[in-house]
């Protein structure tokens, strides 16, 4: 468990490094009638030069790279529009 708030609520499948999978209660984040949704998200060594490598193929930042508890995170889309996420160790 890695938050079990009323403001936080977030659980992984294994701890630390074995952290395989993730899941959060995003209902204060999200519009009101949000359908639930999933994230990919991709472990990267640098998030810096991975969403400058996606922009130069022709793909999109959604949310741009920003240092979360979690990591550097940020969200981005292939050239057709499918949408992951990144995230960089920054322990």
């Amino acid at each position: 468990m890695v938050g079990d708030t009323d403001e936080f609520r977030y659980t992984t499948l294994g701890e630390g490094d074995n952290a395989k999978a993730g899941i959060m209660d995003a209902s204060l984040f999200l519009p009101e009638g949000a359908p639930p949704s999933w994230h990919v998200y991709f472990a990267v060594d640098n998030a810096d030069d991975v969403v400058a490598k996606t922009l130069t193929l022709g793909g999109a930042v959604l949310q741009p790279a920003q240092d979360t508890p979690f990591g550097r995170n940020a969200a981005l889309t292939e050239p057709t529009g499918a949408e992951f996420w990144i995230t960089q160790d920054i322990g």
